[in-house]
């Protein structure tokens, strides 16, 4: 895996039994395929897309190796070929905490109530629509979407977390955007985090459009940490680079093979490499 992309094959690392202490968190990249198109795209499109055969015997292999929550992610896992309710309810039984990261385009009915669900990791770029749906294009009506989405879920208390990808297109709105999710949170807490990440110029949106997204490392640092400082009432986290954390580890299918990266125990990432797990 290239130092911040796992979709993109390197030569192989160390075999899985040589991890002494595993994370927490299983990002699942489920297929690549989307249903909308963003600017700033980190996907690639060249992995696999997993069979719920291939998912469940990998909840079952996470769950031995003392995984505590799964985030189904893609791609968009709404447009899984696949049942991810059905998916989801399996990883509940085995006792994860659940979450899923998506773009609410093909949100199914009733989503806000369903119980195998704990957690949905939403986008959202701006409080402004036009900037919002300038960096996320779906029928110009993706903000609206994700407004309408955030207040059914703040209405059945469900938690949240929020996503930004801080770019020259949004940053100069990140404070409104900061004082409205304060107030948005009330009367009954629901926002569990929120994400700031650094825009990187990878991927299959990111790449072509990084001279027009890019910002300067101590631009996106002063920016967050003004937004840091107002005393949000729920963490927020800078994540320079999404692939870098000691506490999460991604899997997804390639050329047949499950696949795996991370970081090590030295806070260094390591390649990724064909998993020997299943």
């Amino acid at each position: 895996m290239p130092k911040t992309n796992p979709y993109q094959a390197v030569p192989q690392g160390p075999p899985a039994a040589a991890l002494k202490s595993p994370p927490t968190v299983a990002v699942i990249f489920l297929h690549p395929m989307c249903n909308m198109t963003c600017t700033f795209c980190i996907t690639e499109d060249h992995f696999d897309v997993m069979s719920e055969d291939q998912a469940r015997d990998l909840l079952k292999v996470l769950k031995k190796e003392n995984f505590k929550s799964v985030v189904f992610g893609g791609g968009e896992p709404f447009a899984w070929p696949g049942d991810l309710v059905r998916l989801t309810q399996d990883a509940k039984r085995m006792g994860f905490l659940v979450q899923v990261g998506t773009n609410a385009i093909a949100l199914p009915k009733g989503f806000e109530s369903i119980a195998s669900i704990d957690r949905y990791v939403l986008p959202l770029e701006s409080l402004d629509s036009a900037v919002h749906n300038r960096m996320r294009f779906h029928k110009d009506k993706h903000h609206q979407l994700i407004m309408e989405s955030l207040k059914r879920l703040r209405g059945a208390r469900k938690s949240v977390t929020l996503s930004t990808i801080i770019t020259k297109v949004n940053k100069d709105g990140l404070k409104d955007l900061a004082l409205f999710l304060k107030k948005f949170n009330q009367p009954h807490p629901f926002i569990h985090a929120w994400h700031l990440y650094e825009f990187l110029p990878q991927g299959r949106g990111g790449r072509v459009n990084a001279l027009a997204l890019a910002i300067p490392d101590k631009e996106y640092m002063a920016v967050c940490g003004a937004v840091k400082a107002m005393g949000m009432p729920f963490p927020v986290y800078l994540r320079k680079d999404m692939y870098r954390s000691k506490t999460v580890d991604f899997f997804w299918y390639q050329r047949g093979q499950l696949q795996r990266a991370g970081m090590n125990e030295q806070g260094k990432v390591r390649d990724h490499y064909d998993c020997s797990c299943l």
